[in-house]
């Protein structure tokens, strides 16, 4: 069993705060703080190994995803890799459509019972997770809910283009562990933490 230790509520509205903050309630997370800003996360991330930014799928979205590229920007690995979870009351194919291409860890759907959720959430820990850096996107594989799931992210791309593909395990101890860092194809240009100096980030930060 995981700890909760740390959650930030990344409600948009009075109302996403309100519901963002009665599902950590309901989970026992430890703290709850609000988003302060990438600075303010990082300056937490020394201290807290793995921190949840929790979300909700609100008409403010578009600030929602502003801020989901402000921490999979940072130069942290334990805020770049950090994950990010989205709660979507009135779900609908377009709407989670979005929070999939927007790059969330998961996407929960009513009705939100504390023990799924636990459990969705205790699976974002101690396990191996996989994420893919194009020049436009950091994060969870877009297509990991199509059927074909053999084929994802094993073949090289269409010439001239390529991603970085990497494996990595979040724990309570050390928070990020790197376990590989392989690019396929053409490098992609974006600049960050985790895609500079390759082989000095495969261990815990």
């Amino acid at each position: 069993m995981i700890s909760f230790d740390f959650a930030a509520n990344m409600g948009t509205n009075p109302n996403s705060k309100s519901l963002i903050g009665d599902i950590c309630a309901d989970l026992g997370f430890k703290t709850v703080r609000p988003y302060l800003g990438l600075q303010d996360a990082e300056r937490l991330s020394k201290v807290n190994p793995i921190i949840f930014y929790l979300f909700d799928y609100s008409p403010d979205f578009e600030r929602s995803k502003m801020q989901i590229n402000e921490l999979r920007a940072s130069h942290q690995l334990r805020v770049r890799f950090a994950p990010l979870i989205c709660f979507v009351e009135s779900p609908s194919k377009e709407s989670i459509i979005e929070c999939v291409n927007a790059g969330f860890d998961d996407v929960l759907t009513i009705p939100w019972v504390a023990s799924t959720i636990k459990e969705r959430l205790s699976k974002q820990v101690n396990t191996k997770s996989i994420y893919f850096e194009t020049d436009s996107y950091f994060g969870p594989d877009r297509r990991r809910f199509s059927d074909d799931k053999s084929k994802r992210g094993t073949t090289a791309p269409a010439a001239g283009f390529g991603f970085r593909r990497y494996e990595f395990v979040r724990n309570n101890f050390a928070g990020v562990q790197i376990m590989q860092d392989k690019v396929i194809g053409k490098a992609p240009k974006r600049q960050s933490a985790a895609s500079q100096g390759g082989v000095q980030h495969r261990m815990s930060v």
